[in-house]
């Protein structure tokens, strides 16, 4: 952690709220795409988001020095979106077209866009399948380049441990979307 940064810190610990802002700004589009990859729908992302940036505010003067900030905010984060999934799978359920992005090209036909619409539910569906620790390292080291040090350093575990998830969420992925995928090579 640099000196502007443990600045920044001990300001916003003194409830100096553009010290906050500035701490957590460069880090805002990161964590964004991550709880949007999480949860695949940017509303509930975004909500979500500032959901995290409130408790991290409220939690910053238990915040030690000993530790990176970076960690620190993407572990409530990553939290506070897993919270939020939890709760989702409990209530019942919306449209799965809620939470699709749609890629945008040039030649737009319906039949493209039905076929990319559907691998997305599957993709989706394939994620859903994992389990929550499965689905956060694969966010963490796939979705969004993490290195496995890091990763772990997030979920507080080995990194031995997030190997592991992203072993069994590779195979568990490749499993799921294997129907679909050999349709999609041999035709």
């Amino acid at each position: 952690m640099d000196e502007r940064e443990q600045i920044l810190i001990v300001r916003a610990k003194q409830r100096d709220p553009r010290a906050f802002e500035i701490l957590v700004g460069s880090y805002s589009r990161t964590l964004l795409g991550l709880v949007f990859n999480m949860l695949g729908n940017m509303d509930d992302a975004q909500d979500v988001y500032q959901e995290a940036l409130l408790s991290a505010y409220k939690a910053l003067p238990k915040f030690k020095l000993k530790s990176e900030f970076s960690t620190w905010l993407y572990r409530i984060v990553v939290n506070k979106a897993l919270n939020f999934r939890r709760r989702a799978r409990s209530r019942p359920e919306q449209s799965d077209n809620d939470a699709l992005p749609v890629a945008l090209t040039h030649t737009r036909t319906p039949e493209r866009e039905f076929l990319e619409t559907e691998f997305q539910q599957q993709v989706l569906r394939a994620l859903d399948a994992l389990s929550r620790h499965e689905r956060t390292a694969w966010t963490l080291c796939h979705d969004r380049e993490l290195k496995i040090r890091e990763a772990a350093a997030m979920m507080q575990c080995s990194e031995g441990a997030i190997k592991s998830y992203m072993f069994r969420a590779r195979k568990k992925l490749k499993q799921n979307l294997k129907s679909y995928l050999q349709e999609d090579t041999n035709g």
